[in-house]
């Protein structure tokens, strides 16, 4: 079967992309010579070891023509066929879609590796929900140049491709997600958008490379304290839970507030990592009254896969919850990653420290939660 007897996905400078069955296979017009095959295969390998949310082709195909294509997982869709089905996305979804992009473009840029050319159209999405960021290999670009001024004006004006090209292109995303406009920008008006929010999208645009965020770690940082910021403003009025003070010098990780779509619910148990102790510190903690619900949702955590820098977590839950993942460190307070209809994620921890992962997932109405899970020792005390 001819990829072009399959459904066209899209083209870009080099290739186009076409859904075989359920692989998805980009084609490039010429045969791989054994040089820049071996080149290719490097790259590969080096885009498969890092950290984040990057869909790497799994294999390098030769057609019975003698063409060369990349074959990969079929996802769902592109954020530019989302946005220009469905309209701008809520601040919320753009605040995770930020943070998620700009996380994966730091453990990249740390290894030494650029995209160069990042739009809307290079953000899929998995059938879980997960965003992946594609066509994150360059080799095959000079190889196979076709039309080089493809998207040409959503590209940063960089005399130089580096990691502030990246930037920009996260600000074109971010323009995007935000206005459902993508050539001729117009100006930021989003009067539900946090104001720090449209400074950073126009702080990303700067057409002086200088004149944006020093890095990506940066702007993901600035990304999560907003998500954070505006989950705390849409809280219901009802009291926070404490810890008194205890003997043993160890902070406590409290679940914070779950907050996903409209829907606002407060958890209300408490768990600490202790990573040298056997014996139980936590205490009962007042619970403020909340809905009961007829049965919990089951949500099961598998166990962690400890990769030293990067943990990878997946769970089974019902179809149309939405997931979060709380990660609780032995030196810090609990941290929520608001994750949607994801059932796998990878998460960033500090090598040799001790954590516990749990999930909650909601409907809106219905909070199920895993039991936690460890890793590195760890006691996860509720």
């Amino acid at each position: 079967m001819r990829p072009e007897d399959g459904e066209a996905l899209g083209g870009g400078s080099a290739g186009d992309v076409y859904a075989v069955g359920d692989i998805a296979l980009k084609v490039f017009s010429g045969k791989l010579y054994e040089r820049t095959r071996h080149r290719l295969e490097r790259e590969l390998e080096r885009l498969s070891a890092l950290d984040g949310q990057i869909l790497v082709p799994d294999a390098i195909e030769e057609l019975p023509d003698g063409r060369c294509a990349l074959r990969s997982e079929l996802c769902t869709g592109s954020l530019l066929d989302l946005i220009e089905t469905a309209g701008p996305l809520p601040v919320s979804d753009t605040l995770v879609l930020g943070s998620a992009i700009a996380t994966t473009l730091a453990a990249a840029h740390e290894a030494g590796i650029v995209h160069g050319r990042l739009t809307p159209a290079n953000v899929l999405f998995r059938a879980t929900g997960e965003p992946v960021i594609s066509d994150f290999e360059r080799t095959l670009r000079p190889v196979f140049v076709r039309d080089p001024d493809h998207g040409r004006g959503l590209l940063a004006p960089d005399e130089t491709v580096d990691e502030r090209t990246d930037l920009y292109g996260l600000g074109v995303i971010l323009h995007f997600a935000l206005t459902g406009v993508l050539h001729d920008r117009p100006e930021l008006l989003r009067e539900d958008a946090p104001i720090d929010l449209l400074a950073l999208t126009e702080h990303l645009l700067a057409e002086d490379p200088a004149a944006r965020p020093a890095g990506a770690a940066q702007v993901a940082e600035i990304l999560t304290e907003l998500t954070a910021k505006s989950l705390v403003d849409e809280l219901p009025e009802v009291p926070l839970v404490t810890i008194a003070p205890e003997e043993v010098p160890r902070k406590r990780s409290l679940w914070p507030v779950l907050t996903i779509g409209a829907a606002a619910v407060l958890v209300v148990t408490a768990w600490f990592v202790l990573p040298d102790s056997t014996e139980p510190v936590a205490q009962a903690l007042p619970s403020p009254a909340v809905p009961s619900s007829p049965a919990k949702p089951l949500v099961e955590l598998a166990a962690p896969a400890d990769h030293g820098s990067m943990v990878d977590l997946s769970w089974q839950a019902p179809e149309g919850f939405d997931s979060a993942i709380v990660v609780a460190g032995e030196t810090g307070d609990a941290k929520t990653t608001f994750v949607r209809k994801q059932r796998t994620a990878r998460i960033p921890v500090e090598p040799g420290r001790t954590y516990c992962f749990q999930v909650q997932i909601t409907d809106g109405g219905t909070v199920g939660e895993s039991a936690p899970r460890p890793i590195r020792g760890a006691l996860c005390r509720k």
